[in-house]
């Protein structure tokens, strides 16, 4: 089995500092161990709206400096990935927390259970286009943003808080919602695959746990691609992040091989997306960007299914 070996980690380490972003050589080193985990959330308050939400740009595709849904789900997916929860004694824990949540449960728009991730605003500013708000990009999204929302909600706020009660009542209809579907898009795949894993590590919905990985699992063979070098196809690491069948978990491997033989020669991976127009300056930045952020994200998967070490040949 192909491993990232120590030379190629120190590699990848170096280049990161030259030209990643503060937030993703934070990850970086809170997934290396390098960094305590809790520094995660100082990296993240630089992208603190005037409302105290997650915005400021985070998601390297929408330059808008207002907060929303799917800014909101980006800060929380950094905060996951670093191993964050509850638990968190940070000074600035409660408060990012607090004042997200404010935002997504009082003020962020809801239609159908499902919160709108986009907002109006970003069309004054630079924006890869499913960041539009429109009624195509809301079925693109459909309950992505949404499923890992709630999760996180469970995950990083204590039960005795209104929004966790409130996430209770959307998670029941989502839920139902849910059973009901025939197929899902890449980022409904992604977000039930996040939800799927914060409930099983709060160990709660016991039993939804298993009706929702076995759905899933079925959904996910009958829409998985192995065209690799293409970001809109729903890939395995999309499909089946956190499920445990072991056809989708060969699948996972021979994409992570990919990953490990698609570094660029200056030692870390760039981003195959586009924002789907040319109208944008800003595009080529975030292009650089984004290698930072999506070498740290293939790190945090390499990672996770232990492809990280000395080779075994």
């Amino acid at each position: 089995m192909k491993l990232l070996t120590e030379q190629e980690e120190a590699i990848i380490s170096r280049k990161m500092t030259e030209c990643a972003r503060d937030v993703d050589m934070c990850l970086f080193n809170c997934l290396t161990l390098y960094m305590d985990k809790d520094f995660m959330n100082d990296a993240l308050s630089l992208y603190l709206t005037k409302d105290g939400a997650f915005g400021n740009g985070l998601h390297i595709d929408n330059y808008n400096i207002s907060s929303s849904p799917y800014q909101i789900y980006e800060g929380f997916r950094y905060m996951d990935m670093a191993g964050l929860d509850k638990n968190c004694k940070h000074e600035l824990f409660p408060i990012i927390i607090n004042k997200n949540f404010n935002v997504l449960y009082n003020r962020a728009e809801i239609i159908d259970n499902k919160w709108n991730p986009n907002i109006s605003s970003t069309k004054d500013f630079a924006h890869n286009l499913i960041f539009e708000n429109n009624e195509e990009n809301m079925k693109l999204f459909g309950y992505g943003p949404t499923a890992a929302l709630l999760g996180y909600t469970i995950k990083f706020c204590q039960p005795t808080k209104a929004y966790y009660k409130k996430a209770l009542k959307m998670i029941d209809i989502m839920l139902n919602d849910f059973y009901k579907m025939d197929n899902l898009t890449k980022y409904e795949f992604i977000g039930f695959n996040s939800f799927l894993n914060s409930i099983k590590e709060e160990k709660i919905y016991l039993e939804d746990q298993i009706k929702i990985e076995n759905k899933l699992t079925i959904l996910a063979k009958k829409n998985v691609s192995k065209e690799f070098d293409n970001p809109n196809k729903i890939l395995p690491l999309d499909a089946a992040l956190y499920l445990e069948d072991e056809d989708l978990k060969k699948l996972i491997d021979e994409q992570l091989d990919y990953i490990l033989s698609s570094r660029a020669s200056h030692g870390l991976w760039e981003h195959k997306g586009d924002w789907g127009t040319n109208i944008y300056p800003e595009q080529d930045t975030a292009m650089m960007k984004w290698i930072g952020a999506e070498s740290v994200n293939n790190y945090f998967y390499l990672k996770k299914f232990k492809r990280v070490g000395k080779e075994i040949l």
